[in-house]
């Protein structure tokens, strides 16, 4: 009883940001989807504009002549690289709200002299981050789908659709165990906010640079976006779903990590 209480706490807390995001996500892909068939029907003069333009500000916007010629290809390679970013944010956000703000304010010394175990806490807490993420990537994918269906006349792969909701959730879990663990390291919002966004942009423009500069080629390796390509998924037809699960395997070692160090840390005077 004790563990749903905590639950129902911090979901109600968190409640209204939720619904917030939820009408972000909803409303970006509001902004795409209608406008894809006119973009379409005026796909020559587009790909023209679009062959003017630097690679590397093509590369940066996962702009590529060959897939704006798709309805999927319109929202899936400019809209869902903001979806990544917007993703990683929330997963910070929600990672922050949980953790570093609990202890920042003291409250979670309150919830430590309860007789619930530490792991039972934390675990409530995740519990709580992963259904916020799972609504939103529902509400997400749902409307996508659901928009689709009522503004694309053309013929489309439902699935790429779906599978973009598998990467974002992909990128969510990933984030938010990383968040998670500088949160309850650090034991301040500004430091788990900043270093968490600063992470977001060296990953997004890494992905990108390594796929420009042969040099730097190996920085790929490194980011996330890589193993996620949008531009890809689309041109080949095909949702890489075996690297979405190893990316969200990698999460839960950084859940595990934060677990570790939620035990063991003090409360910070």
């Amino acid at each position: 009883m004790r563990i749903a209480n905590l639950f129902l706490k911090d979901f109600r807390w968190n409640l209204r940001s939720l619904l917030i995001w939820i009408v972000i996500f909803a409303a970006f892909s509001l902004m795409y989807i209608p406008i894809t068939d006119h973009l379409l029907a005026q796909a020559d003069d587009m790909i023209q504009f679009m062959e003017r333009l630097p690679e590397v500000l093509l590369q940066m916007f996962h702009l590529d002549t060959e897939i704006m010629t798709r309805p999927e290809g319109i929202f899936g390679g400019e809209g869902m690289s903001f979806v990544y970013i917007l993703s990683a944010i929330f997963a910070a956000m929600i990672a922050n709200s949980l953790f570093a703000k609990e202890f920042e304010n003291k409250t979670i010394e309150y919830l430590l002299v309860k007789p619930v175990s530490r792991t039972a806490v934390y675990l409530s807490k995740l519990t709580v981050m992963l259904v916020c993420i799972a609504v939103l990537i529902c509400a997400f994918t749902l409307s996508v789908v659901g928009f689709f269906g009522i503004f694309i006349d053309l013929d489309y792969n439902v699935q790429l659709l779906y599978g973009f909701g598998l990467y974002a959730l992909a990128v969510q879990l990933f984030f938010a165990g990383i968040a998670s663990v500088i949160a309850i390291l650090t034991q301040r919002s500004s430091v788990t906010i900043s270093v968490s966004i600063a992470l977001v942009i060296f990953m997004y423009f890494g992905d990108t640079l390594s796929g420009i500069f042969e040099p730097i080629k190996w920085l790929g390796a490194f980011t996330v976006f890589n193993y996620i390509p949008l531009v890809e998924t689309i041109k080949q037809d095909n949702v890489m779903v075996g690297n979405a699960l190893l990316i969200m395997l990698f999460s839960a070692v950084f859940f595990a990590i934060a677990l570790w160090g939620f035990r063991r840390v003090d409360v910070k005077v």
